[in-house]
């Protein structure tokens, strides 16, 4: 029996121990699988994250390339003198602001530094130090190069090392190029490697795990752990990941069967750099242990109960569902990624799209799976980077874009790829994955910030931007053109800079106070330019704020109003001031004189005002030309003016009508001195040109109050009395008095009548017979019109034709003349066998508005009238006036039959010169000839002339004004002109006429 036990017991023991062995073995190796798969996992984990770090690192790069690139490219089409300098150095700062992943930007010519983006006077920088020398150059990348790390945050000048104690770092990059001299030009920039820092922490690594940013030779740009243990490491690998010509290498580093830690190479596409992170291993178990506690208990259980095999099934049932749940996760997160998926086969045929793909393209799965992703070309992108994508695919390579594709309802958006192969172990590429990012808002804002960035620097008026703190941020360049200022002048200071000190505290106090209330202010602002011109503005300010209604500044616009103000100032003068003569018009006139009246109230003293018109001045126009007139207008405003004093006011009101306030009067005889020293000065002889003229003037004063209340009576009453001066024979003074009042009155009541007049029927004509000398036979009638007023009686032509010539009336009263004249010339024709000619007087406005002939032609032809029954009276000032235009006027009325006689002959301007060149047939010699023909033997010389001329002349002469026997027997002896006056006939009334006409044919036939 013992024999059989003791045979027994090592059998069990066997047994026993084979299955504590077995299930020994079989959980060391279930836990060692484990443990290495752990390890496997953040192998690749690392692996992937080398790749992402990567494609950060490339698109950082390469914008940061592009930026400096078009430096370069602005910096050799110059000539390197100050002025482009100062523009590489804008433009630079404006990269700055655009790309904070840079500090400093430094221009190098030679070893001499020509821009630095930190100052307006750059000093040389320490080169040697900065390893751009020997730094490996891609041919891949646009002509980046990479310096070694630095500590600090700029670069440090000649002379001088990074401050070792620094808790900030830079890499300097650099772009090299030549100048059209062929002189070596190097642009260097300061990158912040904190930017990568920041996102390497986001990503879930553990503490032991370290990642370096190196160059091809090994020399770290940037590290997270110490690269001095890893270095034994990191060096091998990465030459042998250039040897290999590969894009990546992974290696697990071991100590016998045990390893200690994994190292994930991966080089940059582009530029000489590598990422490399080094997994360790030696903190892995404890990790392992704390991630498999679970599994590890039922392990320990299983042993126990021994059902080591039962825990085995359940350790690879779980693991199972555990990596089951993992590929469901990783499955979920790229379903639901933000990133367009698409996975095709080697032929480019989709096989795969996410959610996100759908979104973005409006495509449904089962519409695009199995087709090409050509689908989506929109053609705005060329074959040739079609082309060059397949040729990076094929090769194995990874290739980044962007792609303009189009949505399946039509519309275009924008997207950036990044499309790799999937390479199994044989080398085959069995996939294609491409991660796509939807960039068409980008896109969108870059296009915004482009066209706003062209705004800002085209815009016509100077922008400038401040914080919060009034600190200038930012201007554009018509600022600079107005200010004076460049940009680097005023960056940092406050607008205070260009304060012209005219405005008081309180006027910027009130624009804040505005600022603070309604966030905007709008106004005219005297500032001061860099050479120290003060000018003035119109300023626009508005209050900028963020997107959480935060005051983040100011944004300032503005435009130099110079220009402006002076065309203001011209208007105003011209508003105020005669153009001719400089003095004021009739509008600052009136102003002035209103001022004064008030001044006159406050100061209880009087104001004088003094109404002048030239005496024949439309004489030395029609004379000497228009040009002529304007000098002497000129001349007339210098002599007033030295005339007065300095407080006195002289203004031209129109044509030849001047004026003079004198205010403030303390004693009224001092208005007699300076009335006179104006009638002497405008009477001396004037220098025009190559003429000499002479005028004089008349001048009418009132005084204030005592001749009017307001201002416009006072020039009306000086009107008057200026008026009364011309009757009196001019060149004189007049003073304003109730006559002159009454008289005006009179005059205004006149003219109203008169308006009323012509419709009322209230004008009739008288007819005049004018006799040969002898008294026997009537050669011709003249017609003269009177007004038989309903109150006042008969008024004489004397007072009212001048009214009717200054006003519009004389051309409705002309021509009614003239339709009754040709009635009464009918009458006369169908009544007389030898019907007299009949006269009519037509003024001179009619000639001057050209309607005359029009008028007389109408009534020949109505009354079927021959011309020859008429003649038409004129004065010689007519003949003074326009001459073609008259003349062909007169050529006219004489070309219808009718006779032209010129009145009142002698007592104007009477030129033989005239009388030969106009058609004229009849002189009338006036009445102002004939009163003292009989006692003046001047008088009976000058008559006796005027008739021998007009016989010279064959010319008809008419003597008016023969009221007695011993007039009409003195003309007898001169000649045999016609008579007409007093003496042998009134005017009378037609009726009146014919009967006289008919008694005459009685006694001629009886004769």
């Amino acid at each position: 029996m013992k024999n059989s036990s003791q045979k027994k017991l090592p059998s069990f023991a066997r047994w026993v121990y084979g299955g504590v062995l077995a299930t020994t073995l079989l959980f060391v190796t279930v836990l060692w699988f484990s443990f290495m798969q752990s390890i496997e996992e953040r192998s690749e984990r690392s692996a992937l994250y080398a790749r992402m770090i990567e494609g950060t690192v490339t698109r950082t790069l390469e914008g940061l390339e592009v930026s400096l690139v078009s430096l370069s490219d602005d910096l050799i089409d110059g000539d390197l003198g100050p002025g482009h300098t100062q523009r590489i150095r804008d433009k630079a700062l404006k990269i700055l602001k655009f790309a904070p992943q840079l500090r400093q930007i430094v221009v190098v010519r030679g070893d001499l530094t020509v821009a630095d983006t930190r100052t307006a006077s750059p000093g040389s920088i320490n080169l040697n130090i900065l390893g751009l020398e020997q730094s490996t150059r891609s041919s891949y990348s646009l002509g980046l190069i990479i310096g070694n790390a630095l500590k600090g945050r700029f670069l440090p000048p000649e002379g001088t090392f990074p401050d070792e104690g620094s808790l900030r770092q830079l890499i300097p990059i650099a772009i090299e190029t030549q100048s059209h001299q062929g002189e070596r030009l190097l642009i260097i920039a300061t990158f912040n490697p904190s930017y990568l820092t920041r996102y390497i922490g986001d990503l879930e690594l553990e503490k032991s795990d370290s990642i370096y940013l190196t160059d091809i030779d090994g020399n770290t740009l940037l590290q997270q752990g110490l690269f001095g243990p890893n270095r034994q490491y990191v060096i091998p690998h990465l030459k042998a990941v250039l040897s290999e010509g590969s894009d990546e290498h992974r290696v697990n580093n071991s100590f016998g069967a045990i390893p200690v830690n994994t190292t994930a190479i991966r080089l940059l596409t582009k530029y000489p750099l590598a990422v490399a992170i080094v997994v360790d291993h030696q903190g892995s178990f404890s990790l392992w242990l704390q991630q498999k506690r679970s599994l590890l208990m039922i392990l320990l259980v299983s042993v126990i109960i021994l059902i080591g095999g039962a825990l085995f099934v359940v350790r690879n049932g779980r693991k199972a569902m555990q990596m089951k749940a993992e590929v469901a996760l990783l499955s979920k997160v790229v379903e639901h990624s933000p990133t367009v998926i698409v996975i095709t086969n080697p032929a480019g045929v989709i096989e795969y799209v996410n959610e996100c793909f759908e979104t973005v393209t409006g495509y449904r799965k089962h519409e695009i799976i199995g087709q090409n992703p050509r689908v989506l070309k929109s053609g705005e992108t060329t074959n040739i980077e079609y082309t060059k994508m397949w040729d990076a695919l094929t090769a194995g390579q990874t290739w980044q874009g962007e792609f303009h594709n189009k949505h399946k309802d039509g519309s275009l958006y924008w997207e950036r790829s990044s499309i790799g192969p999937l390479i199994n172990e044989e080398g085959e590429i069995t996939h294609y994955i491409a991660l796509k990012q939807p960039i068409t808002e980008e896109k969108k804002a870059q296009e915004k910030l482009r066209l706003a960035s062209a705004v800002f620097s085209v815009a016509a008026e100077a922008i400038m931007v401040t914080d919060k703190q009034n600190r200038i941020q930012m201007v554009n360049e018509s600022f600079e053109q107005i200010t004076g200022y460049s940009e680097s002048e005023v960056l940092g200071n406050t607008p205070a800079l260009l304060k012209s000190d005219i405005h008081t505290p309180a006027f910027y106090q009130a624009i804040y106070r505005k600022l603070e209330d309604n966030h905007a202010w709008e106004g005219e602002i005297w500032n001061r330019r860099k050479n120290g011109e003060v000018y003035p503005q119109w300023l626009t300010i508005s209050s900028r704020f963020n997107p959480a209604g935060e005051l983040e500044g100011y944004v300032a616009l503005f435009s130099d109003i110079t220009q402006r103000k002076h065309d203001e100032a011209i208007i105003i003068h011209q508003a105020n001031y005669d153009t001719l003569t400089g003095l004021c018009n009739r509008h600052l006139f009136e102003d002035r004189l209103r001022q004064a009246l008030a001044l006159s109230d406050r100061s209880q003293t009087q104001t004088a005002l003094l109404f002048i018109d030239l005496d024949r001045f439309k004489y030395v126009n029609d004379t000497f030309g228009h040009f002529a007139g304007d000098l002497l207008l000129k001349q007339v405003a210098e002599r007033i003016t030295s005339c007065i004093r300095k407080s006195d006011t002289v203004a031209r009101l129109g044509g030849d009508e001047f004026a003079v306030i004198i205010p403030e009067l303390a004693r009224v005889s001092a208005i007699e001195g300076i009335a006179q020293n104006i009638l002497q000065s405008l009477a001396n002889t004037y220098q025009l040109e190559n003429n000499e003229a002479y005028i004089s003037c008349s001048i009418g004063i009132a005084i204030y109050p005592d001749n009017g209340s307001d201002s416009e009576r006072l020039l009306l009453n000086a009107d008057n009395a200026m008026y009364k001066a011309k009757q009196k024979g001019r060149n004189t003074r007049e003073y304003f008095n109730q006559q002159l009042n009454e008289d005006s009155q009179r005059r205004s009541q006149l003219e109203q009548d008169l308006y009323k007049a012509l419709e009322r029927d209230q004008f009739y004509l008288l007819y005049q017979p004018i006799w040969s000398v002898d008294g026997s036979r009537i050669e011709s009638i003249e017609a003269l019109i009177r007004w038989q007023h309903p109150k006042r009686g008969m008024v004489s032509p004397n007072e009212f034709i001048a009214i009717a010539e200054e006003s519009v009336l004389i051309h409705s009263i002309g021509k009614w003349v003239i339709q009754e004249t040709c009635r009464f010339a009918r009458q006369l024709a169908d009544s007389c066998t030898n019907a007299p000619k009949v006269s009519m007087n037509i003024s001179s406005s009619q000639f001057l508005r050209g309607d005359v002939e029009k008028h007389l032609t109408s009534e020949l032809t109505a009354l079927k009238l021959n011309g020859s029954a008429l003649i038409v009276e004129i004065t010689e000032s007519i003949l003074l006036l326009e001459e073609q235009k008259i003349y062909q006027q007169l050529e006219s009325i004489v070309s219808m039959g009718i006779d032209i006689a010129v009145d009142d002959f002698g007592t104007g301007y009477s030129s033989l010169s005239y009388l030969k060149k106009y058609p004229v047939q009849r002189l009338k010699i006036d009445k102002s000839f004939i009163d003292d023909l009989e006692t003046n033997k001047d008088t009976q010389s000058l008559v006796s002339g005027m008739i021998s001329l007009a016989n010279s002349l064959s010319l008809k002469t008419v003597v008016e004004g023969v009221e007695t026997q011993g007039q009409l027997d003195l003309l007898r002896q001169f000649g045999s002109p016609m008579i007409q006056g007093y003496l042998l006939a009134r005017p009378m009334t037609g009726d009146m006429l014919l009967t006289l006409l008919n008694k005459q044919a009685i006694t001629v036939a009886w004769e």
